[in-house]
C-alpha cells in the first residue's frame, strides 16, 4: 500500500542527504527551504484528502519515543587544536506531555536525550568521544485529516539546552567539556496511527539544532557545530 503514503519518500531523501546538511555557508537559508519543501509536500497530501477533518475529543496525552540521532559532520576546535568530525548514529529518547485541540492543532513539552559517537581526523586529536545533549523544548504540531489508517502531521519547537556534553579521550584534545542555557529549536514531521481506544503509535523525522554552542572544560573552549538528523518511534496515551 505504499501508494497511500506518498510523504514518506521525502522523508526518507531528507534523512539520506543529511550528511550534506547544513551547508557551511548559508545553512540556514538552506534548511529553510528544505522545510518548506517538506510541508508543501505534505501539505499537498493534506489537500488530497477528504476535506473533512476529524474533530476528536480535546484533551491531555502523553507520549514516549526512541530511535537514532545522528550529528552532522563538523569541525571541532579546542582552543588551538582543530579537527574534522565524523560522527555515528547513536540515541535519541524521551517524552512529552501536551493538549490535543478539538481540531487539527496540538501543543506539547519535550524533554530530549540525544548522543553521538565520535571520531577525529587526524586522530592525534581524540581517537574516540561522544557529543550528547538534553533539551527542553515546546513543540506545536498541526495533524492533516486522516489518510487510511495513518494520521501526517507536521510540527516546531523551540526551547534551551540543559546540557551539552562533549567527552573526547585519548588524544592532545581529551577532556569533558559542558555548556548548558543554549537556545534550540527544530522541525519535524511524522505520521499518527491509532491502534487501540486512547493509544496510538507514531514515527517521526526531526531536524534538530542548537545554536553555536560553545562548550568549557580543563581550561579549554570547544566549539563544534551540534545539527541532527533523527528517526524515532513512540506510543501516545491520550486522557
Amino acid at each position: 500500500m505504499q501508494a497511500r503514503l506518498p510523504f514518506v519518500q521525502p522523508l526518507l531523501e531528507a534523512a539520506e542527504g543529511h550528511p550534506k546538511w547544513p551547508p557551511s555557508q548559508n545553512w540556514r537559508s538552506e534548511m529553510f527551504l528544505r522545510g518548506l519543501s517538506m510541508a508543501l509536500v505534505i501539505t499537498a497530501l493534506g489537500s488530497g484528502i477528504a476535506q473533512a477533518q476529524e474533530a476528536g475529543e480535546a484533551g491531555f496525552y502523553v507520549r514516549g519515543y526512541a530511535g537514532a540521532s545522528t550529528l552532522s559532520d563538523a569541525n571541532v576546535t579546542v582552543g588551538a587544536l582543530k579537527a574534522s568530525g565524523k560522527y555515528n548514529g547513536d540515541l535519541i529518547t524521551g517524552g512529552a506531555v501536551g493538549y490535543d485541540y478539538e481540531g487539527p492543532w496540538r501543543a506539547e513539552v519535550e524533554y530530549t536525550y540525544r548522543s553521538s559517537t565520535f571520531k577525529a581526523v587526524p586522530a592525534t586529536f581524540a581517537n574516540a568521544g561522544d557529543y550528547a545533549s538534553t533539551a527542553i523544548m515546546l513543540n506545536g504540531l498541526y495533524s492533516f485529516g486522516q489518510f487510511g489508517v495513518a494520521k501526517p502531521y507536521v510540527g516546531a519547537g523551540v526551547g534551551f539546552t540543559r546540557e551539552v556534553d562533549f567527552d573526547l579521550k585519548n588524544g592532545a584534545a581529551a577532556g569533558s567539556f559542558s555548556a548548558s542555557g543554549d537556545f534550540a529549536f527544530q522541525g519535524i514531521l511524522g505520521v499518527d496511527v491509532p491502534f487501540a481506544d486512547k493509544w496510538s503509535g507514531f514515527g517521526e523525522v526531526r531536524l534538530f539544532t542548537i545554536n553555536n554552542p560553545t562548550l568549557k572544560g580543563n581550561g579549554k573552549t570547544l566549539k563544534a557545530d551540534y545539527q541532527t538528523v533523527d528517526l524515532l518511534v513512540g506510543i501516545t496515551r491520550r486522557f
